[in-house]
């Protein structure tokens, strides 16, 4: 788990960057922008996952 934030705390960090420039952006630019926005939603739905996985084993062990 702690990979996978690390992951998408560096991936936030890009992605604000390049969003703050955005206007500025040609077109294979905007390509980067949004297989990097892709890529972040895939770990976003990644970590949900795993918490929910996570929490689902832990609260399966307490009863």
């Amino acid at each position: 788990m702690r990979l996978l934030l690390g992951q998408f705390a560096i991936t936030f960090l890009v992605w604000l960057g390049l969003a703050f420039f955005f206007a500025e952006m040609n077109e294979g630019s905007k390509v980067i922008f949004y297989l990097v926005t892709s890529w972040l939603l895939y770990l976003l739905v990644v970590i949900v996952k795993t918490w929910f996985r996570e929490h689902r084993k832990t609260k399966g062990t307490n009863r």
